[in-house]
């Protein structure tokens, strides 16, 4: 994906998204529209049976959701659960049966603030307009509010180019040096961390530019071109907890 400065680029029409996020248990009729449009992208790809589309995330106090809207109509998303002690996280249920040591790990850093990001879709309708990329470093923007200083995730072979210059790292200690067959056995999937989520060392210089510029205005508006798409962004990243 190649993201070039908007005056690079000659005049084209311009695609608007929203980018903002909620607590789940906030907006139930929200959490439905994103459980709906990540199981229809699952199903393309012949997954029907999941963690991350069973709906009970949507009752977790510590479960935010980030997506993409346009003209109304929710055609991305992307989750970051906050580990409570309570709660399992995602990966924790996925793959805690093959390697249970992934839930020790997730206890041991409870106090220091860790969660994962999961839960990544978005519609065929907007493929090649790298709102992938946005939510995966939008949810990272977010992260400092939710006291989240370690973050982990599962990763595929075909969504680690987006993980790796985000600054996630494959943790080879779990499952077969890193590698679990999940969703099913004709996937691979691998434990991945960020270690330092509020200064991002392990993450490529666009993306931690990306992050800050959220970080420091929450409701930024930004112009980009991504594969010679132009889109016009307004973001709402502001976490409202009671």
């Amino acid at each position: 994906m190649k993201v070039k400065e908007l005056q690079e680029i000659p005049k084209i029409q311009a695609t608007c998204f929203d980018i903002m996020c909620f607590r789940a248990v906030d907006y139930p009729e929200l959490c439905a529209q994103y459980v709906e449009g990540h199981i229809n992208v699952l199903k393309d790809y012949g997954v029907t049976s999941v963690t991350s589309s069973n709906p009970t995330w949507t009752r977790n106090p510590n479960a935010y959701c980030i997506v993409a809207i346009r003209e109304g109509e929710m055609l991305g998303g992307i989750r970051i659960h906050k580990a409570d002690g309570i709660h399992k996280l995602p990966m924790e249920v996925g793959v805690s049966k093959v390697d249970p040591t992934v839930s020790e790990e997730i206890e041991a850093h409870i106090d220091l603030g860790c969660g994962e990001q999961c839960g990544l879709w978005n519609s065929k309708k907007i493929r090649g307009y790298g709102i992938s990329w946005i939510l995966v470093n939008s949810s990272i923007a977010i992260l400092p509010q939710l006291g989240i200083r370690k973050l982990y995730g599962l990763a595929s072979d075909y969504s680690m180019f987006l993980f790796s210059p985000a600054g996630f790292e494959i943790q080879r200690q779990f499952g077969n040096k890193g590698d679990f067959n999940y969703p099913t056995e004709k996937y691979i999937a691998r434990v991945v961390m960020i270690g330092d989520c509020l200064h991002l060392p392990t993450s490529a210089k666009k993306e931690v530019n990306f992050v800050a510029q959220i970080r420091d205005d929450l409701f930024l508006k930004s112009q980009i071109v991504v594969n010679q798409l132009k889109l016009n962004l307004t973001f709402n990243l502001k976490v409202e907890d009671d």
